[in-house]
């Protein structure tokens, strides 16, 4: 009778996953190789193997939570920007709802709206009016985007977006506003800490803000 295979062994467990039973014995002279012991029984690993388990469930659990608490306060950070925005009847109040929401509830010191239109032009203080050509040439992937952009940003387009605030910026969100696949404009929000905004984050509530704004902006903007 030949040998059996490893293959063979472990199609025989597989197909029958009572054996051990009544086999304590056994059991107890099995020894698996470990990195760190040298070898262990099989009762060992089976509790090396559970512990691990619980380990990764509580990591994904604490994960689960974190970015569950992350994701109810960017939700009411944008509804409260939004109520802002849509209750504006005039441009100045629009601008000053926007900027008070970027400022105090995403905490961001360092923003700007770039419009895109025929006639540039200073709308104020942090919106500016520039030609769609002209962007392209340093924003070009971000006005492509078909969602909001999150984390480093390449230094042509951090200097274009945040100019004389732009070294004050380690990580950002951007916002490609669109109408009907008509390019609008860029909102873009800079924060000092490289971790607050992330590729990992999740962009359906910021993504909202950019589709309230596509709706908003043009009636709030000079001629």
């Amino acid at each position: 009778m030949s040998d059996l295979t490893e293959k063979e062994v472990a199609d025989y467990l597989k197909a029958n996953p009572g054996f051990f039973e009544n086999r304590d014995a056994l059991v107890m002279k099995l020894k698996i190789p470990h990195k760190n012991k040298g070898a262990i029984s099989l009762v060992e690993k089976q509790l090396e193997v559970m512990r691990d388990r619980q380990r990764k469930t509580r990591k994904q659990l604490t994960e689960f939570v974190a970015s569950a608490e992350a994701n109810k306060e960017i939700f009411d950070k944008s509804r409260r920007l939004v109520l802002n925005l849509v209750a504006a009847n005039r441009g100045k109040d629009f601008f000053d709802a926007l900027e008070k929401g970027l400022k105090k509830d995403f905490g961001c010191k360092a923003y700007s709206l770039v419009v895109f239109g025929k006639r540039p032009r200073q709308v104020n203080h942090f919106t500016t009016r520039v030609t769609a050509d002209s962007a392209r040439n340093y924003v070009g992937a971000l006005m492509r985007a078909k969602e909001p952009t999150l984390g480093v940003l390449r230094p042509e387009e951090q200097d274009f977006l945040f100019r004389h605030q732009s070294e004050k910026v380690k990580s950002a969100a951007v916002l490609s506003v669109k109408e009907r696949n008509r390019q609008l404009a860029l909102l873009a929000i800079g924060h000092s800490d490289p971790h607050y905004f992330s590729p990992q984050m999740d962009t359906l509530f910021i993504g909202f803000i950019a589709d309230v704004l596509a709706k908003l902006l043009p009636r709030h903007l000079p001629r």
